[in-house]
């Protein structure tokens, strides 16, 4: 019985949370090319290069910027 409302509530859930503009990038951490507090982040799907402040990852995908 509560099975299918659960089910409808989770997929809505996703659709409103999830982020599209970032769907296809893959942000990967490299502490070791760090710089003046900036942390260095490689997509591992389109191959762009972000420098960020703090430790998150980017919230869009800059390839599709550029």
């Amino acid at each position: 019985m509560f099975a299918p409302v659960f089910l409808i509530l989770a997929i809505v859930l996703i659709m409103i949370y999830s982020n599209p503009s970032t769907r296809g990038c893959r942000w990967r951490m490299d502490r070791s090319r760090n710089r003046d507090g900036q942390t260095y982040y490689h997509c591992a799907a389109c191959g762009a290069e972000e420098w960020v402040e703090g430790t998150t990852p980017p919230k869009i995908c800059v390839a599709k910027r550029k």
